[in-house]
């Protein structure tokens, strides 16, 4: 998995493309948490629950329906008075929460992203693999995790610093134009 410093960088760089009156910080804030909420399921290591189990880690909190129905939740309880488009607060949400699997289906490590679940407990990776995968707890504090945090910022902050850039300087020219 990516750490929980790094899941928000994609909402982050996305928050650039909406539009200014829905971009308020509760919004801003609320896909970064979305980007984090799929590893709360490190918790289930503490129920007994197995890594491979269909709630383990990279399990369910990891699937496409679930970021569906946590983002139209999130969208519904919180965002539906007073914040411009639901469709587009929803569809931001959805991305945020969808992209904390897809980094962890780029990483090097684990058993996988279960995309699918609840219909199929089958874990994938995308074929590139380059993002170092993050060891969980205390193993963080070590030359691995600067090993993991070097590899984060070249494969998700440039990258989502560059998606921020591109998207201000479109935001720029629309107005200058």
């Amino acid at each position: 998995m990516c750490t929980v410093i790094t899941h928000p960088a994609v909402p982050l760089a996305l928050s650039v493309f909406l539009p200014a009156e829905i971009a308020t910080p509760p919004l801003i804030f609320a896909g970064a948490l979305c980007s984090i909420v799929p590893d709360l399921d490190v918790i289930t290591f503490d129920f007994g629950i197995e890594y491979r189990s269909m709630f383990g880690h990279r399990g369910f909190t990891h699937s496409i329906l679930f970021a569906i129905v946590w983002a139209a939740i999130i969208s519904l309880i919180f965002f539906r008075r007073g914040e411009g488009n639901i469709l587009v607060v929803f569809l931001f949400l959805l991305l945020s929460t969808l992209s904390h699997p897809f980094l962890d289906a780029l990483t090097n490590g684990g058993l996988g992203v279960a995309f699918f679940a609840p219909f199929s407990n089958q874990r994938h990776f995308f074929p590139w693999r380059p993002i170092a995968v993050s060891p969980i707890g205390f193993g963080f504090f070590s030359s691995r995790g600067v090993a993991v945090l070097w590899s984060e910022i070249k494969w998700v902050w440039a990258p989502s610093s560059l998606v921020f850039c591109l998207g201000l300087a479109l935001r720029r020219l629309r107005y200058h134009v």
